[in-house]
């Protein structure tokens, strides 16, 4: 009986140690400030209305396109059904956001998005003043004739002081 005790605690001294590596959160690594840009400049390519909350909305949901789960399946935004969707390029994701918002969203029946997006149930309990503390100050440039969008230079902050907790 003695070696059998002496087995389970040998096997408990091996688990639990893994089994704690696997609770605690992983670095995300760097922000990828180009993805980031693109993200931004595509949102108001397809003219996205709000679109800073649009793009805080990216950036809470990946961790600032850094969210393993989310971004190997390309979703920028969590979308689901009864699973989260998966999309073959980040782009669709977006176009699908607007596509989702031109369904949804009416400017002149909704002063607030925030409280459209409570009211539709996307945004659970707190998100909105989670939008709020992301610092993302940027607008959309106004479109050139030609339609191109000239690149808005972005420079997110340091990775403590904004980052949202996944």
């Amino acid at each position: 009986m003695r070696g059998w005790k002496q087995l389970v605690l040998a096997v408990m001294l091996v688990v639990a140690p893994v089994h704690a590596s696997l609770a605690q959160p992983s670095p995300l690594g760097k922000i990828n400030r180009e993805l980031v840009e693109a993200v931004f400049v595509e949102i108001c390519r397809l003219d996205i209305q709000q679109p800073e909350t649009v793009m805080r909305q990216a950036i809470l949901e990946t961790g600032w396109m850094r969210a393993p789960f989310l971004m190997k399946r390309n979703n920028l935004f969590g979308f689901r059904n009864t699973t989260y969707l998966v999309f073959d390029e980040w782009q669709d994701s977006v176009a699908y956001y607007k596509a989702w918002q031109d369904k949804h969203y009416r400017a002149n029946e909704h002063q607030d998005y925030g409280a459209f997006l409570k009211s539709i149930r996307y945004a659970s309990a707190g998100y909105t003043e989670h939008l709020r503390k992301i610092r993302w100050e940027r607008a959309c440039p106004v479109q050139a004739p030609d339609n191109s969008l000239p690149s808005p230079g972005l420079e997110p902050p340091a990775a403590s002081a904004s980052d949202p907790v996944q």
